[in-house]
């Protein structure tokens, strides 16, 4: 593909120095963000990389296979192009030390902003340190082509504004600008990830559509060369990632539009024959683009339909990755609106490393006023009568609409509303930002509008040059040493025989707590011997029941100090935070359990004294304030409250009956005749006990509830006989006679569960 048309290429980098510099603060920042960010602790980098690896030293595929997902887990189902690049980038590498590296943190918080820590998807060690080697080396290379590959991305983005922005190359500049300094393109592009070459493709197509939709419709529609390479690039990209089959309708649209142009021309219009000839032309474009697309990427569609039964494999992918516990609708996907925000401007590691929040304030407010903006940019030119004039333009609009649209259905059955999904439409997206920030500004006022455009260009760029230290790098710093001065209790416990860890006390934050609080706890430790197996670390809550109401399990540093790699003499101090269930029974007396065990095996390590943990303290655990007990404030679709329960007994033995009743209070006339339905739930979700019914046993009606009105609601369900030992969840909720749930909504507006969970209760052995 050419460089911008009518420019010598001699002359291209001269004319266009702005270019050049974003593209050097693209690839210096994003090599920053590849060396900053620790291996394998980026979005699905984890298993991104096994993929390549795989390819490297096999020269195959592997096979999505949900009994045995692999190292690389769901990303076996990806196609290919990214994995078979990288590979033979890395193939001389030796990496058979990748177990060594890659060694996982089973209790890592992916996607969960914590307070405590626990982030490191995997443990960190020297082999990542410089001089690189092994799989070290093989990542920070495959790191370094993909920040290659975002350059692209900038270039594509910046020839895109010139051709919808009247080749503006202030507004084309700025748009480069927001893509190279978005925080988490940056963070992306200096990872192991396949969206780099998706985006760049996507972007290459977005490209030469803009320019045939450019040009003069008689002159595009005769370009067999143009439309061979349009067929190429998109079976190049759906052969990186299936997000860009969305751009599939979006050239064949383009297609026809200029072939009906073009016949609707003065030159054309009522000369004979002209309507059959552009329909076989627009048949014969339509064939070649497809056709090519089909011979680049087609036989990887036909291998997922002989290994998966579908062309795409998704029945196998979404095996592997999990669903959601019921399909979305469009209000639970607003909701997550701030999520997914977040997710578009930069929230690092795995998913769990934010930036504070005043950060998204200002970038939110900077895309509310480009939007709007841009909704006066596209009113301006539908006005143009000039199809070269709005075809450009309509094409950066329905590139990522179709984009957005298809991530929207897949979002409604998978956890993947995250804005980073949208990448492959960021060069649209960015054009369009700077059309819409230009747009409030007079033509006269060019110099504002250019200073207008610097400001979040600039503020980007410096959050984007400051988070790699500001930001990421602390989120994986090594513990500060313990000071043992800040210890409040005295323990002594020894674990192991002879003892290899020694808990020396510890320091609670908080006397009494109740439903929904947060307890803190610090724990001292001393490493006493060598250790040669990974023991983690378990803070349990338990209740009268023996059931866990909270607890928390890590490594020791919260993730990032496993015990084969501890030190005789070494001094720990750990901070752990549990958050006590909004729906605990209450009152209570918790006991604090503090324990050490084998993840893989379950075993635990014994004290001194011979327990299998060392019991700190008891919690009280006081009752929300209500009037019923355990009161609670659940809002079901704004529909009704569940506002407290009562549960008993909280012991039993298979084949007993369970007595709960429920506490419903009206939030408005209900929609519909509601059956309340109540489970006990033991390992694989599989329902031990169960009774559905009408609230009050029919004799309430939810259709002829009143807002305000509150409903005691009894139910009974017996245990089924064959019940075994153990813990298990009660959950209770509400659907109609087409067997729709009611969703939990949050005080903070976002939609949930379709049910709610109760405290636990536990079935205990025969006599």
């Amino acid at each position: 593909m050419r460089a911008t048309p009518n420019l010598p290429a001699a002359r291209y980098w001269q004319t266009h120095a702005g270019l050049m510099l974003l593209l050097a603060a693209c690839i210096g920042l994003g090599s920053v963000y590849a060396a900053t960010t620790p291996l394998f602790d980026a979005s699905d980098e984890v298993w991104h990389y096994p993929m390549v690896r795989h390819i490297a030293d096999t020269g195959n595929l592997p096979v999505l296979d949900p009994a045995d997902p692999g190292p690389w887990r769901q990303e076996a189902g990806q196609p290919p192009l990214y994995y078979f690049l990288m590979a033979q980038a890395t193939r001389f590498i030796d990496t058979s030390d990748m177990a060594r590296v890659r060694w996982l943190n089973p209790h890592a918080d992916v996607g969960i902003l914590t307070t405590d820590g626990n982030r490191n998807l995997v443990v960190h060690t020297a082999a990542e340190s410089w001089p690189w080697h092994g799989t070290a080396l093989a990542v920070r290379v495959i790191r370094l082509l993909s920040v290659l590959l975002a350059a692209g991305t900038v270039w594509c983005t910046y020839e895109i504004g010139l051709a919808v922005l009247a080749r503006d190359r202030w507004l084309a500049a700025c748009a480069a600008g927001f893509v190279a300094f978005t925080p988490m393109f940056l963070f992306i592009s200096g990872t192991v990830n396949n969206d780099n070459l998706a985006m760049l493709l996507a972007s290459l197509i977005v490209l030469l559509l803009v320019r045939m939709a450019a040009a003069p419709a008689a002159a595009s529609v005769r370009q067999p060369a143009a439309h061979a390479l349009l067929g190429l690039l998109l079976g190049l990209g759906a052969l990186s990632k299936l997000s860009l089959l969305a751009l599939f309708p979006v050239a064949a649209a383009v297609i026809g539009v200029l072939q009906i142009a073009d016949w609707r021309s003065p030159a054309q219009r009522g000369a004979p024959g002209s309507m059959q000839r552009h329909a076989l032309r627009l048949t014969r474009m339509l064939l070649l683009v497809f056709g090519i697309a089909a011979l680049a990427a087609g036989w990887w569609f036909v291998r997922n339909l002989q290994l998966y039964g579908t062309p795409t494999g998704l029945n196998q992918f979404v095996a592997v990755l999990g669903v959601r516990s019921h399909p979305a609708g469009l209000q639970q996907l607003w909701s997550e609106r701030e999520g997914f925000m977040r997710t578009f401007w930069g929230l690092f590691g795995g998913v769990n490393v934010p930036f504070p929040g005043w950060v998204y304030s200002m970038l939110n407010t900077f895309a509310l006023v480009a939007g709007s903006g841009a909704f006066i940019f596209a009113g301006r030119m539908a006005r143009r009568s000039a199809l070269h004039s709005w075809l450009p333009l309509a094409v950066i609009i329905v590139a990522p609409l179709a984009v957005f649209v298809a991530l929207l259905r897949w979002s409604t059955f998978t956890w993947s509303s995250q804005g980073r999904l949208m990448f492959t439409a960021i060069q649209s997206l960015a054009v369009l930002f700077a059309a819409g920030i230009a747009a409030w500004f007079p033509a006269r006022w060019r110099t504002a509008r250019n200073v207008c455009l610097s400001v979040p260009v600039l503020a980007m760029l410096a959050l984007s040059a400051a988070a790699p230290i500001w930001i990421i790098a602390p989120a994986y710093a090594a513990p500060t040493p313990a000071d043992l001065t800040q210890m409040k209790q005295t323990v002594g416990a020894g674990f192991g025989t002879p003892p290899s860890m020694r808990l020396l006390g510890y320091t609670l934050g908080a006397t009494q707590v109740q439903p929904g609080d947060d307890a803190e706890l610090t724990l001292y430790w001393q490493v006493l011997a060598p250790m040669q197996r990974d023991w983690s670390v378990f803070v349990h809550l338990i209740d009268e029941a023996q059931t866990i109401v909270a607890q928390r399990d890590t490594f020791p540093g919260l993730g990032r100090q496993p015990t084969r790699l501890l030190q005789p003499g070494q001094l720990l101090a750990d901070r752990y935070v549990l958050r006590v269930p909004q729906t605990a029974c209450a009152p209570a007396r918790l006991q604090v359990q503090v324990g050490l065990y084998d993840f893989a095996t379950g075993e635990r390590l014994l004290t001194d004294t011979g327990a299998e943990y060392a019991l700190l303290a008891e919690l009280p655990l006081l009752a929300a304030a209500g009037g019923v007990p355990n009161a609670l404030a659940i809002n079901l679709e704004n529909q009704v409250q569940l506002s407290g329960y009562e549960l008993g007994p909280r012991t039993l033995h298979a084949g007993d009956a369970l007595r709960l009743t429920l506490h419903w209070r009206a939030l408005r006339a209900p929609a519909a005749n509601y059956t309340v339905f109540v489970q006990v739930r033991g390992t694989g979700d599989q329902v031990w006990g169960q009774h559905d019914g009408w609230p009050l046993d029919g004799n309430a009606p939810t259709a002829a509830w009143q807002p305000g009105q509150d409903y005691a609601d009894a139910h009974t369900l017996q245990l089924a006989a064959n019940t075994p030992p153990g813990t298990y969840s009660v959950q209770v909720g509400m659907y109609n006679d087409r067997d729709e749930r009611l969703t939990v909504i949050s005080a903070g507006g976002e939609w949930g569960d379709n049910f709610v969970t109760l405290c636990p209760i536990r079935v205990a052995s025969p006599d």
